[in-house]
């Protein structure tokens, strides 16, 4: 098999489609493109439309035509001066002989032709259906792709163009576009390329949304509220004192897990623990000394 048939039916075979189905698609004779594939020219229109058929399929396989059009084989065309006649090696004696042999047989042929009875007129005619009109030549345009992110890949009806940006020539209508990169909505749209015309394209890709990390909770603590005026201390389990005093009535104060906590009115002193409101410590004018533990989890 030629170079020419290896890479189209290599190309078609990766595609995962067949023969028939790509003839539907490029409007192409199925017996065309296996002609293609398997290298017999000879099976294969003029020139011009074979090498149009050629490039049309190539492109649709994601292939670059121009290397394969440049091996396309040069049928070679022969003229009427290029037939040579042999000179004539008889004398007139054998023409002559020659020319009586053809009249006694054309004479023989009128004689049965006048004696055989009136053929009978045709039942039915036949019609002769019309030969296939060739289909025009392909047309082409220019289509150049820019992706924000650069790099992103860029797909053309389904075939991988490459990272942008890209550039090339693409036969003309209506083909689907489709841009990817990793951490960005996918996009896909049609796109209409114009014969003859260069469209240049930029897309901007939307990241994606990112999904919020829980912030890790605080330690828990214990809050007292200060509800009446209360002589209070707190320290360790240790010992170390963390604050002695008469806060101001309305304030809070906060501490880390453990504490113990000692004041000289009770009802006047209000816990929280870990978010859990324990209510006053005690009551009225009593003297109250509590350790607070970190809850378990």
């Amino acid at each position: 098999m030629c170079e020419i048939g290896g890479m189209l039916r290599a190309a078609r075979e990766e595609s995962g489609r067949s023969l028939r189905e790509w003839a539907r698609e490029l409007g192409i004779k199925r017996d065309h493109l296996e002609a293609l594939e398997e290298c017999r020219f000879e099976d294969l229109p003029e020139a011009v439309l074979a090498k149009g058929y050629l490039r049309r399929y190539a492109e649709a396989l994601g292939l670059d035509p121009e290397p394969l059009l440049a091996q396309y084989p040069v049928r070679p065309t022969f003229t009427p001066n290029d037939v040579v006649t042999p000179p004539s090696r008889r004398g007139p004696g054998a023409v002559w002989f020659v020319l009586a042999a053809i009249v006694l047989v054309l004479a023989g042929l009128l004689a049965w032709w006048g004696l055989r009875p009136p053929a009978a007129a045709p039942e039915a005619t036949i019609e002769l259906e019309a030969p296939e009109p060739p289909p025009p030549p392909p047309q082409d345009a220019a289509l150049s792709v820019e992706t924000e992110p650069e790099g992103a890949t860029v797909w053309l009806d389904g075939f991988r163009l490459g990272e942008a940006p890209v550039t090339g020539r693409f036969t003309a209508g209506e083909r689907t576009l489709k841009v990817e990169a990793k951490g960005y909505v996918t996009y896909e749209a049609p796109v209409t390329l114009e014969p003859g015309g260069e469209h240049h394209l930029k897309v901007r890709l939307t990241p994606l949304p990112q999904e919020e990390t829980p912030q890790p909770a605080g330690p828990p603590e214990l809050v007292l509220r200060f509800t009446e005026r209360a002589w209070v201390r707190v320290t360790t389990p240790g010992g170390d004192k963390l604050y002695e005093g008469i806060p101001k009535v309305g304030s809070e104060m906060r501490f880390p897990l453990p504490v113990v906590v000692r004041t000289g009115n009770a009802a006047g002193v209000h816990a929280t623990l870990a978010g859990e409101d324990l209510g006053p410590l005690g009551g009225e004018g009593l003297v109250v000394e509590r350790r607070f533990d970190a809850p378990a989890r």
